[in-house]
């Protein structure tokens, strides 16, 4: 191999002229090439900043995933409109009942803290019992049964701490309600409370209950999707208080104890539907909600005679 610089001959192998010592080029390089090759890659573009790039919107959830998508406010705003409707009672999902002030005639009766919004001009008062007779009964009952009275134009919003609300229209008929399962009504509904029989001895005051009779709008909660079990002389049910809801007029419950299961107060610390029942015996039905436990109430600390807070009709009774 010659070198470049002195001409001399080299070995073949030589990195280096032995004459003078001038790095030796491999054969069919070109000048530089290998000066190129030892050269660092030329730095990569840097990436534009973070809060420079544009923000895509997400792509619509997948039907089989089930995933829950990130949505728009003009859907949100589109998806969660208020429904309008000329009847008196409508429900906007199944946690919200609309009233149309207008179609209830200006009034409409509700469990006092149910209101969540009202357009128009509408006042609130706390409902008098009506009568002498009706006002010692609400007394008794305690404050688990409170009504006020929505006044004037426009639509009001009810609901009572997301339970489920069960729409009702009865045409010149009659329900019993348990006070704390009682949402709205209207003015055209007769009420009245009622105390179950049998009671007596078992709590101060007995168990009282909310009848409701004529022609008119009825809005129930309860904690779940309710279910009706017919009763038959030859088949009477027995429930659990605090899942009870209402009940065909017909009726007359009486509070039944299985003495074989007393135990369970001193298991669970408390009293239990298993403990104590409301026997349905004769014909007609029954409405209970698929929880052992009352719905909780927008009504702030119910009280239910001198027993402390509410738990269902048997409040007191239960020790809850």
């Amino acid at each position: 191999m010659l070198c470049p610089a002195c001409n001399q001959e080299n070995d073949d192998t030589a990195s280096f002229c032995r004459f003078c010592g001038q790095r030796l080029q491999a054969p069919g390089t070109a000048p530089g090439a290998a000066t190129a090759a030892a050269a660092p890659p030329p730095q990569a573009q840097a990436a534009p900043p973070a809060q420079a790039q544009a923000v895509t919107a997400p792509p619509a959830a997948s039907a089989k995933s089930g995933e829950l998508a990130p949505t728009t406010l003009a859907s949100l705003v589109k998806q969660s409109m208020e429904v309008e409707s000329p009847d008196a009672f409508s429900l906007q999902n199944k946690k919200l009942l609309r009233v149309n002030m207008e179609a209830c005639g200006g009034q409409v009766l509700a469990k006092a803290g149910s209101m969540i919004a009202y357009q128009g001009r509408i006042s609130f008062t706390r409902q008098g019992s009506g009568g002498v007779d009706k006002w010692v009964k609400k007394a008794i009952s305690g404050e688990s049964f409170t009504l006020m009275l929505a006044q004037g134009t426009g639509d009001l919003f009810l609901a009572d701490a997301a339970n489920d609300i069960v729409l009702l229209y009865l045409n010149n008929e009659s329900i019993t309600v348990e006070a704390l399962n009682l949402l709205a009504f209207t003015p055209s509904i007769s009420w009245d409370i009622k105390m179950i029989k049998g009671a007596a001895g078992m709590m101060a005051g007995g168990l009282w209950t909310v009848e409701l009779q004529g022609t008119g709008y009825l809005a129930l909660i309860s904690k779940g999707e309710p279910m009706t079990l017919k009763v038959t002389p030859q088949e009477p049910v027995f429930t659990d208080p605090n899942a009870t809801i209402a009940w065909s007029q017909s009726l007359n419950p009486t509070v039944h104890m299985d003495a074989n299961l007393s135990s369970l107060k001193g298991i669970f610390g408390s009293t239990h539907g298993e403990l104590f029942q409301l026997a349905f015996q004769g014909e007609g039905y029954v409405i209970v909600q698929p929880s052992e436990e009352a719905p909780k109430t927008s009504l702030q600390q119910p009280r239910t005679g001198d027993s402390g807070p509410a738990g269902g009709i048997l409040g007191g009774l239960l020790g809850r």
